[in-house]
């Protein structure tokens, strides 16, 4: 059934609908879509309308009366710009007047196409033409970045809900460098992707609550390449940067980064991260190093001394209230002491490092915090490990999933190396019960099943609650460490005094008795089920199922 039959009826309390659930904005950007021709022909399918819409990618969208039939293919959660599109598309084919129902839905006529909307990734090679007008590799890093600022500083405003219109962006300022020295392009490149990030964090700060934690997710998603790429031109940087070009870009990413990295509002990227990928690859320069620990020193010293609460919460183990707050007073502390805490490490004064470290928040001291506990343990320089795992020791708990898994795998893999040491052990087992599966697969690895079966006994699980890979390793290994396992899951089971838990009483007690055979103690098990059997006498239901399963002749 072709467009020209939809019925005005249908169209209407679709603009009824688009008008309730739909923003203004996005109406709009709906209207730039059918402008441009990008909306191929609707057609009516019973209830439903159908069309679609070619943007970054072809978007098929369906409307119909019911709320539950509206759908699009775009990552877009709710009433989208391709529905909007195919509305007025709709309308247009019925041979009506789709400017008309535009300024009833905006209360305004129809809104021109943005650059923004225009720029699509397949328009690259056009845009990077255009980039290198008015600049070349001889204009200073300030007068590029002002330039990149001043053609590219409005792109975040298309990205309320993906950032394709950067990638395009980001390709453009790539192919303006492109016959320049390598190690200048480099340079060039690693700053092009830093300005689209910072793009991407105009765009989410002006999100609405309700919808900022799914672009934060997708933001983050998409920009994943970007980061790669990021550090991956870090680790191509070389001597040939020390050129004076190549100084006055290097200096120039560095305060950006610094910049960024010191701001106290929230931040969607780890920016300190993006600011040691490039600090590693200029470490090995000695005169840097030094000069980079003067700004930081100067940058500390600008931001004042520490707050009453960041007094509070210097010690690693303070609570974690107290370190939030200090955190948030002290925002402009933060970052200069941790890129310190990072120079003195790589300089190998790490007791100097965690000291800076327990100032700051966990967040993200934590993560060169972990950084150097790995390196440390990989070169077995094992008093220095000690002082960072230390320090995670103190701030890891059950409320940093993300800090506590690694952290317990720095634990097992010291551990395995350093078995005289029980230090490592004794941490893994003060995180119980989050570090519960950890150490019970550390002890099964060290083959101390009689540590692996109390700390069982400890957390209260039965023997069916248990891998039963395990259950076979160790029966075959050590039977008689699971017999008390095995003792704890009958009481258990007969304590519910229930008759479907006392059957399950006696598939443990045939178990317990070929673990007693195991062992050779036939008569530990008999005077064992004398015992239980009298116990438990009354139980008229218990001694029943004792004689179904032949546990009582």
């Amino acid at each position: 059934m072709g467009a020209d039959e939809i019925s005005e009826s249908f169209l209407n309390e679709l603009e009824r609908k688009i008008a309730d659930y739909t923003r203004k904005e996005i109406i709009s950007r709906g209207w730039d879509y059918v402008s441009q021709g990008k909306v191929s022909q609707v057609k009516q399918a019973g209830s439903l309308l159908i069309g679609v819409v070619s943007g970054t990618d072809f978007y098929k969208v369906i409307l119909g009366s019911r709320f539950e039939d509206n759908s699009c293919s775009c990552p877009y959660t709710g009433w989208c710009k391709h529905m909007a599109a195919v509305y007025f598309a709709a309308i247009k084919q019925q041979g009506g007047q789709p400017e008309r129902a535009m300024e009833r839905l905006t209360g305004a006529g129809p809104v021109k196409v943005s650059w923004v909307e225009k720029a699509q990734p397949e328009q690259a090679a056009s845009l990077s033409a255009a980039a290198t007008v008015g600049l070349s590799e001889d204009a200073s890093p300030r007068e590029w970045m002002d330039w990149m600022e001043r053609k590219y500083g409005q792109t975040w405003q298309g990205c309320r809900h993906t950032l394709h219109p950067l990638q395009s962006v980001l390709s453009a300022l790539k192919g303006s460098a492109r016959d320049w020295p390598k190690p200048l392009q480099r340079m060039h490149w690693m700053y092009s992707i830093l300005f689209i990030l910072e793009q991407a964090e105009r765009a989410v700060r002006l999100s609405d609550a309700f919808s900022r934690y799914y672009q934060e997710m997708s933001f983050t998603r998409m920009a994943e390449p970007w980061i790669e790429h990021y550090y991956s031109l870090a680790t191509q940087l070389t001597a040939d940067t020390e050129e004076e070009t190549g100084l006055a870009w290097r200096d120039a990413l560095a305060a950006y980064l610094r910049e960024q990295a010191g701001r106290a509002d929230a931040r969607l990227f780890r920016w300190n991260q993006l600011y040691f990928g490039l600090a590693a690859a200029l470490l090995h320069n000695a005169e840097w190093r030094e000069d980079e620990r003067l700004k930081l020193e100067k940058l500390l010293e600008a931001a004042g001394p520490p707050s009453s609460a960041s007094a509070d919460s210097e010690d690693a183990s303070a609570p974690a209230s107290s370190q939030e707050e200090a955190g948030t007073s002290d925002a402009g502390r933060n970052f200069p002491l941790t890129a310190l805490a990072y120079l003195d490490a790589a300089q190998g004064e790490d007791s100097r490092a965690v000291e800076r470290l327990k100032q700051t928040p966990p967040e993200p001291a934590s993560a060169l915090a972990l950084e150097y506990a790995k390196r440390r343990l990989e070169s077995r320089e094992w008093e220095k490990f000690q002082l960072w795992m230390d320090y995670l020791n103190a701030i890891a708990d059950g409320k940093r999933g993300g800090l506590l898994q690694p952290f317990l795998l720095l634990c097992r893999e010291a551990d395995l190396a350093q078995q005289e040491n029980p230090t490592w052990q004794r941490y893994m087992i003060d995180k119980m019960p989050y570090s519960y599966m950890a150490v019970a697969d550390l002890l099964l690895e060290k083959g101390s099943f009689e540590e692996w079966a109390d700390l069982q006994l400890a957390m209260g699980l039965r023997p069916d609650e248990l891998d039963p890979a395990d259950m076979r390793l160790i029966a075959k290994r050590a039977p008689s460490v699971l017999i008390p396992l095995y003792h704890q899951a009958v009481e258990g089971w007969i304590s519910m005094r229930n008759r479907q838990s006392y059957r399950m009483a006696v598939k443990q007690l045939k178990k317990l008795e070929k673990l007693y055979v195991a062992v050779k103690r036939p008569e530990a098990w008999k005077i064992y089920l004398e015992r239980t059997v009298a116990k438990y006498q009354r139980m008229r239901a218990f001694q029943e199922e004792l004689r179904k399963g032949t546990i009582l002749k």
